[in-house]
């Protein structure tokens, strides 16, 4: 028996039946439409800078699905453009807050739309602690739209010296210690710059702010994405043009400023500037050389002030007890001050070319003063030997006047002031002198007085 034969009918049937089925999924691929029953999501875009339908969408990477219908809105101003997209792989899931951008492979390959999981970022603020309190898991908050939002939590905070946080960041933090604060945003459509953020405590709350003060709008509440727009290569071109033409505008004027001369003018400041440097090293250390040459004279002299200032306060004390003469009082305070005066005066005395000189008669007085006052609570009942103690102290007085007066106006001496300068130092000499004597005098005369009683 024959098998049966199929009829012409039945194959020109199936035949047709595919040619339709075929045209069907060409005219949906084409579109951009899917028979995947995956997850059909709906984004916003201002502008889809010439993507169509079909395109591919991607995750880090891997292609997930595909567009399936560009809508555009026309409503004025507010227009934009619906972009439907569907997901084709089975158990992916977009994260919410994720970020939704169109890319493009090269320059003239074809664009898709990427989405990128919320990302760990890392902001730098200041501390004066070193340690903080902030905790992984810990809620951020920040004032949008004049309300506080919580936007997301912390991933890990750490503190660090100032110096080993990135170098363009260093000028914004005045701290020597920093907080480094990694960090997930999980409110959609919210961006931030995280060069641009500062953070503060606020009743154990983590608040993000702009460092400059700009107050942020809080997001569409019905956001479940960040949406972010596509630049045009003609934006991009634009911008870059608008840069070249300020950078040599810059040029220019920079070119106008300095000229032959400027450069010249400038030169010839830092030669002398190297020139004033050298010289006032050389001042410098001239100056050190005879801070070293006086050294040890000006020690004693401030080991004679200290004595010279315990033995006086011993005096005035001894004055106010026993001393009934008003005159020695009057005159004994008088060249106290007079001798502090010329203690102010020290440093003029070092200009002077007789330094040495002075400082040793000053030492000499310094050490006669203090010996009259170590006997003066035994002598104060001799009223001659007062009388002389009173002379003599008001001589000291007026010297010591005349010093002052004269280093008061030491650089504004001509010469015969100067000369006039050079005899008071010669009498405060010679009175030191007789002051010695005196003194050795008074000790004799002291002597003599305790072994006759």
């Amino acid at each position: 028996m024959e098998p049966k034969k199929t009829s012409s009918s039945l194959k020109v049937g199936i035949l047709t039946l595919t040619a339709i089925f075929i045209l069907i999924f060409t005219v949906l691929w084409i579109k951009g439409r899917s028979l995947s029953s995956g997850e059909r999501i709906d984004v916003v875009f201002k502008d889809v800078n010439g993507m169509r339908a079909g395109s591919g969408v991607q995750m880090m990477g891997l292609r997930i699905g595909q567009v399936e219908e560009i809508t555009p809105v026309i409503d004025g101003k507010d227009s934009y453009i619906k972009l439907r997209f569907v997901i084709t792989e089975k158990d992916v899931k977009i994260p919410p807050a994720s970020k939704i951008s169109i890319q493009q492979s090269g320059l003239i390959g074809e664009q898709f739309l990427e989405i990128t999981p919320p990302e760990i970022q890392t902001v730098f603020v200041e501390t004066m602690k070193n340690t903080t309190a902030i905790k992984r898991g810990q809620n951020i908050y920040m004032e949008l739209s004049d309300k506080m939002h919580k936007i997301g939590y912390v991933e890990e905070c750490v503190v660090m010296p100032t110096s080993q946080i990135p170098f363009d960041l260093k000028s914004k933090i005045n701290t020597k210690n920093s907080l480094k604060i990694k960090y997930t945003i999980t409110l959609p459509g919210l961006v931030l710059d995280s060069s641009e953020i500062s953070a503060k405590i606020v009743n154990n709350d983590l608040i993000f702010y702009e460092r400059n003060g700009e107050k942020l709008y809080a997001p569409d509440a019905n956001l479940k994405y960040t949406v972010i727009e596509p630049m045009r290569i003609s934006d991009f071109m634009e911008i870059n043009y608008k840069a070249s033409k300020s950078l040599n505008e810059t040029n220019e004027r920079i070119s106008e400023i300095l000229s032959d001369e400027l450069v010249g003018d400038l030169r010839e400041s830092i030669k002398n500037i190297n020139e004033l440097t050298i010289n006032a090293s050389t001042t410098l250390e001239k100056a050190q050389v005879l801070i070293d040459s006086s050294k040890d004279e000006l020690e004693e002299v401030l080991t004679q002030s200290n004595k010279l200032i315990s033995k006086l306060i011993v005096l005035t004390d001894s004055i106010n007890e026993i001393a009934t003469d008003e005159e020695l009082k009057d005159s004994i305070v008088s060249t106290t001050k007079s001798v502090g005066k010329l203690s102010n005066n020290m440093n003029t005395l070092l200009e002077d070319k007789k330094t040495k000189e002075i400082v040793t008669n000053l030492n000499e007085i310094s050490r006669n003063l203090a010996d009259i006052s170590s006997y003066m609570n035994e002598f104060t009942k001799d009223d001659k030997l007062k009388k002389d103690i009173s002379g003599t102290v008001s001589n000291i007085n007026k010297i010591s006047s005349n010093i002052n007066k004269t280093l008061n106006g030491l650089n504004n001496l001509d010469a015969n002031q100067k000369a006039n300068m050079d005899c008071i130092i010669s009498d405060a000499v010679v009175t030191s002198r007789n002051l010695r004597k005196f003194s050795e005098k008074l000790n004799k005369r002291f002597l003599l007085f305790r072994l006759m009683f």
